[in-house]
């Protein structure tokens, strides 16, 4: 038999390139395969800024992602029950320090028709997740100290008894400083796109030593552009990045809708509630995911009781960065 080494080289050439095809022509027809079934069998798509995001105005329920920055920009129109309508504002910044854990810093000011702008100061909030994995209540503590004046009317809750109407001079408000330290009791539930949460709220003044209480609670039905993904990820991997496809600018996939409603219930010696002394508001939510990063909503809240302002027209837009500490280490 001849050596397969004296083998004519156009033989050996043409054998090579059999087996080269042999090897090769498998694998091209996998990668020739079309983009949407390679789509199709890829893993899960992380979830976007917006997913999960808090769309009320006064309650509270769920926590950033770790490292995850929230920039966020609140108006009101409120009119007064007593004295001149006036226009309230909150800027808000807030930080994932870790999936459980969220630190913020908020500044708030007010203009009554007529009167000058007015500072009315900061708050420094911070809430924990007791549970790291869902259950069907999930349990949040939260803090914040006020460092405010009397002319700050931004309701971000309100408690005890009375309005909280500006009274007396804008000068002598401004001067007048009002320090409390909030603390609120944040139980939540999601079925699907469905949250409920309810917030029990505490406030002690630093002078009075003496608790306010107060409540607030919301039902939302989350957009589905921005809350489908992850639970169709979950479902059947790959689902995701086709239910999650950018739907137009103007689409009903984009809107949630939901009702929130925040009142008083007393102090430390009348616990309770005494409907016409205390300040009760209710009304629908509206909120628009602008993309996966910006977002905008708005609440049309009506006065309740007697000593509550008789409308309050609350709107916010929202930004929101994720990988925040990793994207600063990267730019400097």
């Amino acid at each position: 038999m001849k050596d397969p080494r004296q083998t004519n080289p156009a033989i050996r050439s043409s054998l090579a390139l059999t087996l080269a095809l042999a090897i090769w022509s498998p694998v091209q027809a996998r990668s020739g395969e079309p983009m949407e079934e390679k789509v199709m069998t890829a893993a899960p798509m992380e979830p976007s800024s917006q997913e999960q995001m808090n769309p009320y105005f006064s309650a509270i329920n769920y926590n950033l992602p770790k490292d995850m920055l929230m920039l966020m920009l609140l108006p009101d129109f409120q009119i007064a029950r007593t004295g001149r309508n006036f226009l309230t504002g909150m800027t808000m910044a807030e930080y994932g320090v870790t999936d459980r854990l969220t630190v913020g810093v908020m500044a708030e000011g007010e203009k009554i028709n007529g009167l000058p702008a007015t500072y009315g100061g900061l708050r420094f909030n911070a809430y924990f997740r007791v549970f790291p994995e869902d259950h069907f209540l999930n349990f949040t503590l939260y803090g914040e100290f006020e460092d405010l004046n009397a002319a700050g009317l931004y309701k971000m809750e309100v408690a005890g008894f009375g309005g909280e109407d500006l009274e007396g001079s804008l000068r002598e408000a401004r001067n007048t400083p009002v320090r409390t330290f909030e603390q609120r009791a944040i139980v939540y539930h999601d079925w699907g796109r469905l949250n409920a949460t309810f917030n029990f709220v505490s406030e002690t003044g630093f002078d009075s030593h003496e608790n306010d209480f107060g409540y607030s609670w919301g039902v939302f039905w989350q957009p589905s552009w921005m809350a489908m993904g992850m639970d169709a990820g979950k479902a059947m991997p790959g689902m995701a990045d086709v239910n999650r496809s950018t739907p137009p600018v103007l689409s009903f996939k984009r809107l949630g809708v939901g009702v929130e409603m925040i009142g008083a219930l007393g102090n430390t010696h009348q616990f309770g509630i005494d409907w016409n002394r205390q300040q009760h508001y209710a009304g629908p939510v509206f909120s628009y995911a602008l993309s996966q990063n910006w977002s905008f909503r708005v609440e049309s809240a009506v006065g309740l009781s007697r000593v509550s302002d008789p409308f309050v027209l609350r709107m916010g837009v929202s930004y929101s960065i994720d990988q925040f500490a990793h994207r600063l280490r990267q730019a400097f």
